[in-house]
């Protein structure tokens, strides 16, 4: 039997939606796949410890890992979708520029670490030292928004994807001041050479769901409304070579 895994940094009420997801999966393809949803990172790293899963939707921050260490291979991305994150204030805050930020900052981060990586990123204009963040950790970025309009801390780090999915009240009461433009990173979904005669169909049946009304339905409740692309070896190195720039 497959198994698919998901890590767990998508939007909570997507969590049935991969349920959706799979199901469809299973039909198109007559293949029995267990779904498997950690709710945690700590998890994720407990399951492949344990059991090496046959499939894996991953950020790609973690995709150089499970490609050259562990021999994974490419499957399809999303099409026409990277990841970004944006930095968020209270909307009534003076603060109006990265470079307005000075003194201590009180810095509202999730458990999202590629997320925050980019952010702290973003922060570097300010020339914070690492002794004027004071960090509060937030369970998700819902709780990271809602503690900045609180003013429970300055400002935020926020995936865009989720920022968008906010409602207008939410909206109202938060200002960005700084959104990535990374462009060639995102979510990758990867397939483990043991099990590639059982994931390869599945390539076809993934690009081919936004042009299917079954299949159009999930991913655009996925927040994916083009769907899958097909994702090239070529394009797999190059995006972790990407990552593997911004770390230095």
């Amino acid at each position: 039997m497959l198994s698919l895994m998901v890590v767990p940094d998508y939007l909570p009420d997507q969590f049935s939606t991969w349920y959706l997801l799979n199901n469809y999966l299973q039909k198109q393809s007559d293949q029995n796949i267990s779904l498997l949803m950690p709710p945690s990172f700590d998890e994720v790293t407990a399951l492949q410890e344990k059991e090496k899963v046959s499939m894996l939707f991953v950020n790609p921050f973690s995709a150089g890992n499970y490609v050259r260490e562990q021999g994974y291979l490419p499957l399809v991305k999303p099409k026409n979708k990277s990841d970004e994150i944006v930095i968020v204030t209270a909307a009534d805050s003076d603060i109006n520029a990265i470079e307005d930020l000075n003194g201590n900052v009180e810095l509202a981060l999730s458990h999202n670490e590629d997320a925050n990586f980019i952010g702290l990123r973003l922060l570097e204009p300010a020339n914070l030292s690492d002794d004027e963040m004071v960090i509060k950790r937030k369970d998700n970025f819902l709780m990271v928004a809602s503690s900045v309009i609180r003013h429970q801390a300055q400002v935020g780090i926020v995936q865009a994807d989720v920022y968008d999915s906010f409602n207008s009240v939410t909206k109202n009461q938060l200002k960005v001041l700084l959104k990535s433009r990374i462009n060639e990173v995102s979510h990758v979904m990867l397939y483990h050479p043991d099990a590639a005669a059982q994931a390869e169909p599945l390539r076809e049946i993934l690009c081919k769901m936004a042009d299917n009304p079954d299949g159009a339905g999930i991913v655009k409740a996925l927040n994916l409304p083009e769907g899958f692309a097909e994702l090239s070896v070529e394009d797999m190195e190059f995006m972790i070579d990407v990552v593997d720039t911004m770390r230095m």
